[in-house]
């Protein structure tokens, strides 16, 4: 394991898509893990800790990797074999790890940590269904989204146990989604398009919105529009303002009491987010992507503006915020004598 102490990006201030003068870093990569595939496994999970202490990946082979980087330690890996890690995520004490695992049907897992540097212990199972692919805490850590196909379950993990199970109503499979921090609203993204902000107590959705239809900006005319969804959604903490960035590469942003359209910014040559890299922060602002998936941009939803946050030599191939986006882990990939290896990296945002 590498540690790269106060290493600071150049960064350029921008109006939505337009570069200007550097300004000042909005971000620090703090730590560098080189090579964190084990068996040349192929990774699709990554999730932070709220306080940035802990940093897990989860592998097609079915192993689960938790690093705690100030500790200097190996990291602790457990799991079970042939069960692929879907996806994964903290507590927000970072001491209880979820984890959805397919074999043939979909099972949920929570895990808490061992003795020192030792696995995880295994601490409850809950069948949640075939088909199910994401997770997410509200801000206790009480109660975990789980997206499936055609449902979101809301999990109750003191127990653990189901306790709401909100039934979709996009006409195709849900695509994303996301569970704001103080629990109240629950927010989905379905394969035709359409994103839908619902109420997590009683399942009834508050408000429709639709990125279906193409943004981007240089097609050809007479061209087809292409078939357009959204990868990744995101609640700011009191689930006032709903966010989406879609396959083409264009962020959204929405009020969800008016319905009112805060942000879009399309660029031409953008492409699909990688999964998990989108975030409201402290104030009027929004983390997301850069259109070449390189980095990540900071956006300021009053002003209409953005500033690259953070910038890379290699793609991001999965992203994990916290809850206030404070802190960022990515995950890359290249390939090294045939095969895939990927290197993990921690980014802290400088204090504004």
């Amino acid at each position: 394991m590498r540690i790269v102490p106060g290493v600071l990006i150049v960064l350029l201030a921008s109006g939505c898509g337009h570069e200007v003068e550097p300004v000042r870093p909005l971000a620090a990569r703090v730590t560098e893990i080189m090579a964190v595939n084990t068996a040349d496994a192929y990774i699709d999970a990554l999730a932070l800790s709220r306080d940035g202490s802990r940093v897990a990946i989860g592998q097609r082979n079915g192993s689960i990797r938790v690093w705690t980087p100030a500790s200097g330690t190996q990291p602790a890996t457990f799991g079970v074999p042939r069960q692929a890690v879907l996806d994964l995520a903290f507590a927000p004490s970072g001491e209880l790890l979820a984890t959805l695992g397919v074999f043939r049907d979909g099972t949920l897992r929570l895990w808490r940590p061992g003795a020192g540097a030792g696995p995880w212990a295994q601490t409850a199972t809950l069948p949640v269904g075939d088909r199910c692919t994401g997770l997410r805490f509200d801000g206790l850590g009480r109660r975990l989204g789980v997206m499936c196909a055609r449902a979101v379950q809301i999990v109750d993990v003191t127990v653990p146990v189901a306790t709401v199970r909100v039934t979709s109503s996009h006409r195709d499979e849900l695509t994303a989604f996301d569970l704001a921090t103080n629990g109240t609203r629950l927010i989905t993204a379905g394969h035709e398009g359409d994103v839908i902000v619902w109420d997590a107590a009683s399942a009834v959705p508050l408000q429709t919105f639709s990125v279906g239809g193409s943004r981007r900006p240089g097609r050809l005319p007479g061209t087809p529009a292409p078939v357009v969804w959204a990868v990744v959604v995101a609640l700011s903490a009191d689930g006032g303002r709903a966010a989406a960035v879609t396959t083409e590469g264009t962020v959204y942003a929405w009020d969800v009491a008016t319905g009112k359209e805060l942000l879009i910014d399309t660029h031409p040559e953008a492409g699909g987010p990688p999964s998990g890299s989108l975030r409201f922060a402290e104030g009027s602002r929004l983390l997301a992507p850069t259109g070449n998936r390189r980095g990540m941009r900071l956006f300021d939803l009053a002003r209409r503006t953005s500033r690259v946050a953070a910038a890379g030599a290699r793609a991001f191939a999965a992203v994990a915020i916290t809850d206030d986006a404070r802190e960022f882990a990515v995950v890359t990939s290249a390939v090294e004598s045939g095969k895939i290896v990927y290197d993990l990296e921690i980014w802290k945002m400088e204090p504004s």
